[in-house]
């Protein structure tokens, strides 16, 4: 068994895609991989879950301590918590792949053992001037699609409820305010593709305006109740439309929401198909050195 862990000296900054793409490459190139998270942290059940639910890899469905590690059959991509990873590195015998920003600290594992970098959320202007940078497998510059946040992070930010909640892990392409009237609304929400639309919870002819384009979450702001006849619309349109309604108002609500962009948690098939694409137009070379 070869191991090849996925670190980063800081939270949040991006092993969980990186890892799930990378297993992804490598068993799309043949490879017999399994993706899975080491415990360790408060982030390793929900990133578990999320790779086992990812179609065409196979992952366990809760985190794993490096024994269990140990008795998995065939090569491991193996997410680590954010910190040091020498003496892990070294007790798996696994080869590292660091994951983190252009200014982020040096992961600290063996030299030996270190395969490389990539490096996420980069200014396109500075992606010439750090991909020359020595160590550096790929750099993934700033991009809408992984940036975007996913609809728990949306309800965990702005303290709402679900009123209707969609079966899919689903991340918000573009947020959009709600038109004054609904006679603009259409053409104006159907601009633009992954929508989150905010409006005010009585504003029912722009909401229904916003279920006709690529609507994903409708929030409604202010607290009260909707229109029953939203509520039926949203439950049986076929391509299920979360609905979130929130306590604050449309701009309160705005407010919280623009600092999620860019770190939100992976959460799903959509930004791992980004980041694969992403990674094969980086040029990074698969099958990676996994084995010592």
């Amino acid at each position: 068994m070869a191991v090849l862990l996925v670190a980063s000296s800081e939270p949040r900054a991006g092993r969980s895609l990186i890892a799930a793409a990378l297993a992804y490459r490598l068993t799309r190139d043949g490879a017999q991989v399994t993706l899975a998270r080491l415990a360790g942290d408060e982030s390793a059940v929900p990133d578990a879950a999320t790779f086992a639910a990812l179609d065409g890899l196979s992952a366990p469905e809760s985190p794993l301590t490096p024994e269990a590690v140990r008795s998995l059959a065939g090569d491991v991509v193996l997410e680590a918590p954010p910190g040091p990873v020498r003496e892990l590195a070294s007790s798996l015998e696994a080869r590292v792949v660091a994951v983190g920003g252009a200014a982020a600290p040096d992961i600290d594992a063996q030299k030996d053992g270190l395969i490389g970098a990539i490096l996420t959320r980069v200014p396109t202007a500075a992606v010439a001037k750090v991909r020359a940078r020595a160590g550096v497998l790929a750099v993934l510059p700033e991009d809408r699609v992984l940036a975007a946040p996913s609809l728990d992070d949306l309800a965990a930010a702005l303290g709402g409820r679900w009123l209707h909640r969609s079966a899919e892990p689903r991340s918000i392409g573009r947020v959009m305010i709600g038109t004054v009237a609904s006679d603009a609304g259409s053409p104006y929400f159907g601009n633009r593709e992954r929508v989150c639309v905010i409006t005010r919870f009585d504003k029912t002819d722009v909401q229904l305006a916003a279920l006709l384009t690529d609507l994903r979450c409708l929030v409604i702001t202010g607290g009260g109740e909707p229109s029953p006849y939203l509520l039926d619309r949203v439950c049986s349109h076929p391509d299920e439309v979360s609905l979130l309604s929130v306590p604050g108002s449309t701009v309160e609500t705005m407010a919280k929401v623009e600092p999620l962009y860019g770190r939100s948690r992976f959460d799903g098939d959509g930004k791992l198909r980004r980041a694969v694409e992403m990674l094969d137009e980086a040029g990074v070379s698969l099958p990676l050195a996994v084995a010592p």
